[in-house]
């Protein structure tokens, strides 16, 4: 099973309906990780900064976006399913997130704050060096909330829409020799579809796979990963450049990526009935594969060199600025001049750019974490994520 937390995740997913029930009149806005969510900014960090980075470096295509149920005609909730990938920072997370959420507003007129809402890795959210550039906080400032069973159900429950990860974080961390392979789903995704009567949309990323290529996870990368408390530490010839400065721990080469929708999945009623949740898993599963099978066909094309080339000089901005080396400046200048108040301590981005010396000192924050031991999770914010029932 690939990444250090692939266990923790497989043995420890329970779902604990009874423990939730009990909390059914509680709103979601008193969520503190919902509260975070600032609109404004993640209007302004779309527009200004990861989207020139999709369109020119990325160059981010979606089909099938004609499939997606209108939620202004339907007062179902929406599960999104997609497989993950990269080997990386989660940038295919990243890229479908900003996708939806533009056509949510653009094609069916609804406001940002109504999007779907990502559900991201406790490991992922919790650590310094998995937030984008050190920015505090940032994956629950753009909407995204930990993915735990309580927030899950509190979302279905409230009507939203949610977009989930179902392979968790053994999916980012996967070898790349069994590239778009799909691992095995928890069992909470159709479980909670069945109870709230959830409309389920798979979702295939074409090219996140090639992001951080020829990757390996071997004893000694799982060890200085558990001990720098980060979700994945794959090893590959990219993983020599390290020392040359932190920027290229976050970037993700130039693939072109491609999101393809599927149509609405429907559970089988008797299944459901029967309560046989492993199978109706396997089922949705042994769907999303072959729906991933045949958009990889489709779609799959690497890095295409001559086509980023081509799509960087036809930015409306200087073509370096597009380039990973970049981004930190691009993030943090951007948080620095649209949102002072939510990121009021940001790191230098020329920090990221020093070589071997950039990664010193190391946050407080993480320093304390790796010192402290795990700390004990309850029931019912156990992880939703890979494998378990």
């Amino acid at each position: 099973m690939p990444g250090v937390f692939g266990e923790l995740c497989s043995n420890t997913l329970v779902l604990v309906f009874e423990e939730i029930n009990k909390e059914e009149g509680s709103s979601l806005i008193q969520n503190e990780h919902y509260a975070k969510f600032d609109v404004r900014y993640t209007e302004t960090v779309g527009w200004d900064v990861i989207g020139p980075l999709a369109e020119h470096y990325f160059r981010l295509k979606a089909f099938g976006l004609e499939e997606l149920p209108d939620p202004n005609s339907s007062n179902r909730p929406i599960i999104f399913l997609a497989n993950h990938a990269g080997r990386c920072l989660p940038w295919d997370a990243i890229l479908l997130d900003y996708t939806i959420s533009r056509y949510w507003v653009d094609h069916f007129g609804m406001k940002l704050e109504q999007k779907p809402r990502s559900l991201a890795a406790i490991e992922i959210s919790e650590n310094p060096l998995m937030l984008p550039y050190r920015l505090s906080d940032w994956w629950r400032k753009v909407g995204g909330m930990d993915a735990t069973a309580r927030n899950f159900q509190r979302l279905l429950r409230d009507g939203k829409s949610v977009i989930i990860f179902p392979e968790g974080i053994p999916g980012i961390a996967r070898d790349f020799r069994e590239r778009y392979q799909l691992l095995p789903f928890s069992t909470s995704v159709v479980r909670m579809a069945a109870r709230y009567n959830a409309q389920l949309v798979p979702i295939s990323i074409i090219g996140s796979e090639y992001f951080h290529p020829y990757a390996r996870q071997t004893r000694l990368t799982d060890a200085l990963a558990k001990w720098l408390r980060l979700p994945f530490l794959p090893f590959s010839p990219f993983s020599c450049l390290l020392p040359f400065g932190p920027w290229i721990f976050y970037m993700a080469l130039p693939a072109k990526v491609t999101i393809s929708i599927g149509k609405p999945y429907e559970l089988d009623p008797q299944i459901v009935a029967e309560a046989n949740w492993e199978e109706a898993t396997e089922k949705l599963r042994q769907e999303c594969q072959g729906q991933l099978n045949v958009a990889r066909t489709a779609y799959e094309k690497g890095w295409q060199w001559f086509g980023l080339i081509r799509s960087l000089l036809s930015a409306p901005e200087p073509w370096w600025q597009l380039l990973p080396f970049a981004w930190p400046h691009r993030f943090i200048n951007h948080a620095r001049r649209e949102a002072p108040h939510l990121f009021p301590k940001t790191v230098s981005p020329w920090r990221f750019l020093v070589p071997i010396l950039g990664w010193f000192p190391l946050p407080p924050k993480l320093v304390e974490k790796r010192m402290e031991p795990l700390p004990s999770v309850p029931a019912e914010l156990h992880p939703v994520g890979y494998a378990g029932s």
